[in-house]
C-alpha cells in the first residue's frame, strides 16, 4: 500500500512507491475528494479488463479503474 501523493489535470495518480497510474477519464470525478497523503491500495483485476488495475481509497473503499504507466508491472493481489 502506498499513499496518494498527487492526482494532476490529466488523470494521472503519483504514489509514494514511485508508481504511476492514469484513470480511467470517466472516474476522475469520484477521485476529487482524494486529498495528497491517503492511503491507496493498487490490486489487479480480472484478465481481459480494459483497465487492466483499480486503485482503492483505503479509507472510503471508493476504487477506479487505471493502468500502469511507463511499463510497470508492480505486484498486485487479484481482486473478483
Amino acid at each position: 500500500m502506498a499513499k496518494l501523493v498527487l492526482i494532476d489535470g490529466e488523470g494521472v495518480a503519483d504514489l509514494s512507491d514511485g508508481t504511476h497510474w492514469c484513470i480511467a477519464f470517466d472516474q476522475l470525478p469520484q477521485t476529487q475528494r482524494w486529498l495528497n497523503g491517503a492511503e491507496i491500495s493498487v490490486t489487479l483485476q480480472l484478465r481481459g479488463s480494459m483497465w487492466p488495475y483499480a486503485l482503492t481509497h483505503q479509507l472510503t473503499g471508493q476504487a477506479v479503474c487505471a493502468s500502469a504507466l511507463r511499463g510497470q508491472a508492480p505486484q498486485c493481489t487479484l481482486t473478483d
